[in-house]
């Protein structure tokens, strides 16, 4: 099927405020990098050429094949450094593809839960849970990871990461440090209760219209706040102790296994190590790219290779492969 594009990209294109699209097949031309023909099309609305290119994911790279390789590569354990050793580039190429794969991934998988919300949203049991780790420093810059996924399928909805205060009990080397962050910073303070409660928005924004609202937490007391003010009161809170055996038997076993996939796939989350990361940001859109091979390309588990989380929710028909998620800018145009 030859490809038809959809709009222009052009962001003064006349055609995207009088919606009146109009385009012509205007030749191909060679990409040195890889060596492909790219069909090119003229704008008839404000008579610009465009190509297939300007709706890839590659548009404007000169190694397109490290998308796919880096992408294994973030939900691998390797670390960055390491990926930029064995695939021949600097630790600033793997940056950049970081970032643009963190927010493609983000964007793909928030597209995909806006159509499950179109057709009538999402429903299940979900479990929410706060997954800690550090930026750069263990004790002064902790930072915590709430993640919100439907228990029998594994699908992850929304995580995000947030800073945590200082540690206590702090060396007078470490204490000197905190105050000198502090004089040039200012002092850190807590963001978990709001992530939690933009986690839990965007559970109340794509579940289904009707019903009531399934939740388990542990038994940490600012999750009752939350989950009354954000889900109002279709909301069915059932609280579980975090301190149990952490078993099969244990409520919580599926919130607790995905943090442990967590750990094992993102080598920043890796504990006591080197790949500790350095900035939050980075660690987010590490996330994006993970819950994206979680949802949509990864079976739910070894014994069943072929069903994906997404599927097992109803959000997805088949399952996904790396190379066609990372094509097509969101939204595809193909």
């Amino acid at each position: 099927m030859r490809f038809a594009p959809r709009y222009c990209p052009r962001p003064l294109c006349p055609s995207a405020s009088n919606r009146h699209f109009r385009w012509r097949r205007k030749g191909y031309f060679r990409r040195q990098c890889d060596g492909r023909f790219v069909q090119r099309f003229l704008c008839l609305e404000c008579r610009r050429f465009f190509s297939i290119q300007s709706f890839r994911l590659d548009y404007r790279l000169r190694k397109p094949h490290l998308h796919l390789a880096l992408f294994r590569d973030f939900v691998s354990k390797t670390t960055m450094r390491q990926s930029a050793r064995t695939l021949g580039c600097t630790r600033r190429t793997v940056a950049h593809r970081l970032k643009l794969l963190g927010e493609h991934c983000r964007a793909f998988h928030e597209a995909r839960l806006e159509q499950a919300r179109a057709c009538g949203g999402i429903r299940g049991v979900f479990q929410l849970d706060e997954l800690e780790s550090f930026e750069h420093s263990r004790r002064l810059q902790p930072i915590t990871v709430p993640a919100l996924i439907e228990r029998k399928s594994y699908f992850v909805v929304h995580a995000e990461t947030a800073p945590l205060p200082t540690r206590g009990g702090l060396s007078r080397a470490l204490r000197k440090k905190k105050l000198e962050r502090e004089r040039m910073f200012g002092k850190r303070r807590s963001g978990s209760t709001r992530a939690v409660r933009r986690t839990l928005a965007v559970l109340a924004r794509v579940h289904a219209a009707r019903g009531p609202i399934d939740l388990q937490t542990d038994r940490k007391q600012s999750y009752i706040g939350s989950a009354s003010s954000t889900l109002g009161p279709r909301v069915r809170h059932e609280r579980h102790s975090s301190t149990r055996k952490r078993n099969y038997q244990n409520p919580l076993f599926p919130i607790n296994h995905t943090f442990a996939m967590l750990r094992d796939g993102i080598s920043r989350l890796v504990r006591r190590s080197w790949a500790a990361s350095k900035l939050r940001e980075r660690l987010e859109l590490h996330l994006w790219v993970w819950i994206v091979y979680r949802n949509y390309v990864r079976g739910i588990t070894n014994r069943a290779p072929h069903v994906t989380p997404a599927m097992a929710l109803g959000i997805e028909a088949r399952q996904g492969c790396a190379a066609e998620l990372l094509a097509w800018k969101t939204p595809a145009c193909a």
